[in-house]
């Protein structure tokens, strides 16, 4: 193709600017990290009761759960008495020093949770961490 006065005309390369898709993927991974929730254990739904002395703990896998009705589960699965203390017994074998964690919520039976941990004693089971959430205070709360 020939331009007026015998000129060449050049063809231009099509490019992609990277620039601006690059801010789009900068973006989008913003999204997503702010807008994701990390959930901490096996997805069991748990109202743990407050204690103004509760410890910052990391989260153990050997977690033992009684819900508001009164259910066991141990691993995130559900079991009865006898599989609770199956369970604890074959995690001992593995490993004998293991940190079991009971998280009870506020609203179950209390003496299913002292039964989980009697069945956690009597196999061995020594080291036993019950969480509770922390009370934040504020600025009208009385001393104790």
């Amino acid at each position: 193709m020939s331009q007026p006065f015998g000129g060449r005309r050049h063809r231009r390369r099509p490019h992609i600017n990277l620039t601006s898709l690059i801010d789009v993927m900068f973006l989008l991974l913003i999204f997503f990290m702010v807008s994701s929730t990390f959930r901490h254990g096996y997805g069991l739904e748990v109202d743990l009761p407050d204690a103004e002395t509760s410890a910052e703990t990391q989260s153990i896998p050997e977690e033992i759960v009684v819900d508001e009705r009164g259910n066991y589960y141990f691993g995130g699965r559900p079991v009865d008495e006898d599989g609770l203390r199956d369970a604890i017994v074959a995690l001992l074998k593995e490993n004998p020093d293991a940190t079991l964690i009971l998280r009870a919520d506020e609203a179950a039976d209390f003496g299913r949770a002292v039964r989980a941990i009697d069945i956690a004693r009597a196999v061995g089971g020594s080291r036993l961490i019950i969480p509770t959430e922390r009370i934040t205070k504020t600025g009208n709360d009385p001393a104790p």
